[in-house]
């Protein structure tokens, strides 16, 4: 992994990441292959236990696939940053709660990226202190977000395409329905929408990698920075210190 801990401007950060992401590509999907499959088996199926409108299924499949989001993720930092499995796994159970607040959160919760790599990368996570740099980073947060959140929109234009045109269905039905005319939808299309849903979700959950990568060395810049200033601040602190000396004698 390229030295993490430098300053970087956004868009080197996103190319670090994007580096990083083609040069372990096929090591990562080697070694993680178990736990994407489950995740996308599980995408698949709640996708369709919301169709289905089968709320008790859809909650417990929601519940699933947000544990199995637990073990991607530990599974992922593990490969490329070490650490036991255990350890892994813990972390990333507290950045997915971190995530989902993210979500809920959407712009003042942009310093929450920050806080989700504290808690995956560092040895010691320090929570309130990475969420107080955060926000004063904030806008650097924002546009590496922005750019790798564009580019993301712009690939799932292309990779999304056959599961946008099931849940465009599914509403289109579930409109004609309320007007009173039948199902349109073919006997076949539950298991449609699943393969569909889970292969998208496969082909996705990789192709995210490198945006991941991304905030990860957004991560590492910030405190780099962070670290420069307060040793220049210490410098200066020193040389007042000297000149108040020189003044006195």
């Amino acid at each position: 992994m390229e030295q993490i801990y430098k300053y970087r401007s956004f868009s080197a950060s996103i190319a670090s990441g994007y580096k990083l992401f083609r040069a372990n590509l096929r090591t990562i999907l080697y070694k993680s292959w178990i736990e994407a499959v489950s995740f996308a088996l599980l995408f698949g199926l709640t996708l369709v236990m919301a169709a289905l409108e089968l709320k008790a299924a859809f909650v417990c499949a929601a519940l699933a696939l947000l544990v199995s989001t637990v073990f991607w993720n530990g599974r992922l930092f593990q490969l490329i940053d070490g650490g036991t499995p255990k350890d892994k796994l813990w972390r990333a159970a507290r950045a997915v709660v971190v995530g989902i607040l993210f979500m809920l959160l959407p712009f003042i919760g942009i310093p929450l990226l920050n806080v989700m790599m504290e808690i995956m990368l560092e040895e010691h996570p320090k929570v309130g202190k990475a969420l107080k740099t955060g926000f004063k980073h904030w806008g650097y947060l924002f546009l590496t977000l922005l750019m790798s959140g564009l580019i993301m929109m712009a690939l799932s234009l292309v990779l999304a395409i056959p599961l946008y045109i099931c849940i465009y269905g599914i509403i289109s039905n579930h409109l004609g329905m309320l007007a009173g005319d039948p199902s349109g939808l073919p006997a076949s299309f539950p298991v449609i929408l699943f393969f569909v849903g889970m292969l998208t979700a496969f082909i996705f959950l990789f192709a995210q990698l490198w945006q991941t990568y991304a905030f990860a060395y957004a991560h590492g810049a910030i405190l780099s920075r962070e670290e420069y200033r307060a040793k220049e601040k210490e410098e200066e602190k020193a040389e007042d210190t000297a000149k108040e000396n020189n003044t006195e004698n």
